[in-house]
């Protein structure tokens, strides 16, 4: 099963911000983007999924996106849902993580 997270923040995940922080944590990957970026999906070398992104949205009701995650912070603006593949080694995570610093953000598991 793949793991669900979701990265929240003020600050929008776009390809560039996603490209320039895997660019550390997995520098052999390719970043794709689908349905005119509404989907983006980081792969390694073989083609292989590390790590799929979807487009940042606006939280329109915040009490009910807190209660959708595990320990939210106090206040953030936009949602933006990642699923790492199942049999994840870790470099996944370490993507999350890196995009989330990028955009000042904190990576939280789904309820």
């Amino acid at each position: 099963m793949a793991t669900e997270l979701v990265l929240l923040s003020d600050i929008e995940v776009t390809a560039e911000r996603v490209v320039r922080a895997a660019a550390d944590a997995h520098p052999d990957g390719t970043y794709v983007t689908y349905r005119g970026g509404d989907i983006g999906q980081l792969v390694d070398v073989e083609a292989r999924p590390v790590l799929t992104i979807y487009a940042s949205r606006p939280v329109s009701h915040p009490r009910e996106a807190a209660a959708a995650v595990v320990d939210p912070p106090a206040s953030f603006a936009l949602w933006t849902e990642l699923n790492i593949p199942y049999g994840d080694t870790g470099s996944g995570r370490a993507v999350a993580e890196a995009i989330a610093t990028a955009v000042g953000g904190v990576i939280k598991e789904r309820v």
